[in-house]
């Protein structure tokens, strides 16, 4: 391949997509950078012949000039999409659509458009792929509440660069919106809300901010303070997420009857837990939890299939919210 072509394909990666651009000039400072030696002349002429066979836009109106890729150009530079990837972008679609508002999406299209395209090329077997794959959410499947896209988009580009972001946000016990400036620490993606992790400029803790609440928002330049010791994954396994009964962590031990609680077994509650007896029948576990609202829930819903054997104190609150439940059921 001639040193001309290595520069077209590395010139046509430094490309961005509509509505985000690269000047002549930055190009040129990349491809120098990247071991092209070439005038900024140069690259206006290999530009605008790439513009021929590829989808490049220029806005004229500045100097120097911008370049972009089309908003909806497909994704076809070398290398070509391969059925394993074209799959990977499909399952990615099918769990982000339910998930993230449409102009989030959109930022995607491109390679849906280009993951549908190269399963197209062989219909018998993957042609049909988008049509035979879902996702469901367990649980009662209501509608997700609506984010403002420009809330997700400043909230994502403040997480990557480490800056603050400004939010018009109602908390649920707020009497009304408040501006509030957050130093934020993570996303978390929990069906069917999107928190903010972060912390509230002049205010103590880590808060939890619910996306859908926030009314508009904006990055600003200001560089987040971001704990050193902080990390997103100890934070979720320490119950915050949850509605926290106690600080205090559970040692449960439980019998649950097979099959029905087999996938307690596939998929254990927690990193300690030990299996302790297993029969055809059922089985005992004991495992550390938080001791959240979520902890309570999973344990009333399965009452009929696990029999709590400790602590004490936990079996009897639940035979209590059982009993309240069956008393309010035998008033009606």
């Amino acid at each position: 391949m001639s040193d001309t072509a290595v520069r077209y394909l590395a010139m046509l990666k430094l490309v961005p997509r509509y509505p985000n651009s690269i000047t002549t000039t930055a190009l040129a400072g990349r491809l120098n950078d990247n071991g092209f030696g070439v005038s900024i002349r140069s690259i206006q002429r290999d530009l605008e012949k790439l513009s021929t066979y590829f989808p490049l836009v220029v806005d004229e109106d500045v100097r120097p000039h911008q370049w972009s890729f089309e908003r909806d150009a497909t994704v076809e530079i070398i290398p070509a999409l391969d059925l394993p990837a074209a799959l990977t972008f499909e399952l990615a679609r099918a769990y982000l659509t339910p998930v993230l508002p449409q102009r989030a999406l959109s930022h995607m299209e491109a390679h849906f458009k280009g993951s549908r395209k190269a399963l197209a090329h062989d219909e018998e077997l993957f042609g049909k792929w988008p049509e035979r794959v879902r996702v469901i959410n367990r649980g009662l499947s209501g509608r997700r509440p609506d984010i403002d896209p420009d809330v997700l988009e400043a909230v994502t580009e403040a997480l990557l660069t480490e800056r603050c972001c400004e939010l018009n946000y109602q908390a649920r016990n707020w009497p009304a919106p408040e501006i509030v400036t957050v130093h934020p620490y993570g996303l978390v993606f929990r069906d069917p809300n999107v928190y903010l992790i972060g912390r509230i400029d002049g205010r103590d803790g880590i808060r939890q901010l619910v996306l859908h609440r926030a009314r508009s928002g904006i990055r600003l330049d200001e560089p987040a303070e971001l704990p050193e010791n902080f990390n997103l994954d100890l934070f979720i396994r320490s119950g915050a997420m949850g509605i926290l009964k106690s600080t205090d962590p559970i040692l449960l031990r439980i019998r649950c009857d097979k099959p029905a609680m087999n996938h307690v077994l596939e998929a254990p509650l927690g990193l300690d837990q030990c299996e302790l007896r297993n029969t055809d029948t059922d089985f005992e576990i004991s495992v550390t939890v938080r001791d959240t609202q979520d902890l309570r829930w999973w344990l009333i819903a399965q009452s009929t299939n696990i029999d709590i054997l400790e602590p004490d104190w936990l079996r009897d609150q639940i035979r209590q919210e059982l009993q309240a439940g069956l008393d309010r059921l035998s008033k009606n």
